[in-house]
């Protein structure tokens, strides 16, 4: 079958960590079916461009809405390419908007994975006011949600008959190990430094392990625009040597860094679904997150902790559970739950039988 993907979001040279859960989808997609990706860059200008990204073909496409021709430019090509497809998957929801004008010709797929469809309050007063476009998603014949969460605010839009929760893919390395358990305990955060993972909260959390009499470091994986005060804050708290910000790094030192680790701890405000969460679980690693969010599809008392109480000692004595926790699962246990779920194996069998579901048989006629 031919998909053609259409995603606002992708991976390029200049930014090659961004959301790397659209390429995986994609390459989920890829295991059974031939896929090509149009990368719409919005409020972007130039000339397209058309390269490889992990093996799959990618159209980059500017498109600003003030400038008609980048607009109509994108437009063509998208329905060029959906001329040659059998079925449109458009992911996350400023592509269902790029896409309405051509959408409707093929079976159209759409999934939803920013945050702004789920909680709008968290995005600004423009997006707040705009919320109500979110009934476009009545238009494509499957939605899917990453989330369970996000799947009861879809229903709200679309078809509640036409949702469906697939969630995102997991990758993950071979084996698992034991945690280290060390003199030291070693905490790991992936994320954004952003307000809503309040990477604030977990420095503060660590000073409280501090003073409660635990040896404790913290490294975080990921940069932001809270970097500065980050680094204020820990040294207010004289966290020096204890709070290490490694900046954006690749899937291979994820890895490596949750084998080094005791616990991933990331005390997000909200999340739509969370990779490095479900990361850290396939890896073995007991979770204590935000209780808010699409992870707790996947964070259970066996394997985490979620947490209400947005409080230093709230967060502080979580970790210190899942720790001491004897009814953890094993890691090996822990890590065969999420990848049994969320492995790209199974994500690519969802999707398969999703687009088997609407694209009509041969002899069954095409909607125009």
């Amino acid at each position: 079958m031919r998909v053609l993907v259409v995603s606002t979001w992708y991976p390029s040279a200049e930014r090659p960590g961004e959301t790397p859960f659209v390429p995986r989808h994609v390459r989920a997609i890829a295991r059974h079916h031939d896929v090509r990706v149009l990368h719409v860059r919005l409020l972007r200008t130039g000339p397209a461009a058309q390269e490889e990204w992990d093996g799959v073909p990618v159209l980059r496409l500017p498109f600003h809405p003030l400038s008609p021709a980048t607009v109509l430019r994108a437009w063509a090509e998208v329905g060029r390419h959906l001329a040659a497809a059998d079925v449109l998957h458009t992911m996350p929801f400023s592509a269902a908007l790029v896409c309405l004008p051509v959408a409707r010709r093929r079976p159209w797929v759409h999934t939803e994975h920013w945050n702004g469809v789920l909680t709008p309050e968290q995005n600004g007063p423009l997006w707040r006011r705009l919320a109500w476009s979110r009934r476009i998603l009545r238009l494509p014949d499957r939605v899917t949600g990453v989330s369970t969460m996000m799947c009861e605010v879809l229903r709200r839009f679309a078809d509640p008959e036409r949702v469906e929760r697939i969630g995102n893919v997991v990758d993950h390395a071979e084996h698992v190990t034991a945690p280290p358990r060390g003199r030291r305990l070693e905490l790991l955060a992936v994320g954004a430094l952003r307000a809503i993972k309040d990477p604030l909260l977990a420095v503060e959390a660590v000073a409280w392990l501090r003073d409660a009499g635990h040896d404790v470091r913290l490294t975080w994986c990921g940069a932001g625009e809270l970097e500065q005060d980050v680094r204020d804050r820990a040294r207010e708290l004289g966290l020096e040597g204890r709070v290490l910000l490694a900046g954006t790094v690749g899937a291979e030192e994820v890895q490596r860094r949750l084998a080094a680790s005791d616990v991933f701890l990331l005390p997000s405000r909200s999340e739509t679904f969370c990779v490095a969460a479900a990361e850290a679980l396939a890896a073995g690693r007991p979770v204590v997150m935000g209780a808010v969010g699409g992870q707790r599809d996947f964070v259970h008392p066996r394997n985490g902790r979620l947490v209400a109480e947005r409080t230093p000692e709230a967060f502080g004595q979580a970790v210190l559970d899942v720790v001491g926790a004897h009814a953890l699962l094993p890691p090996e246990e822990m890590a065969h739950e999420i990848r049994s779920v969320y492995g790209s194996e199974r994500i690519a069998a969802d999707l398969d039988r999703l687009y088997r579901s609407v694209v009509p048989r041969p002899g069954a006629g095409r909607r125009l």
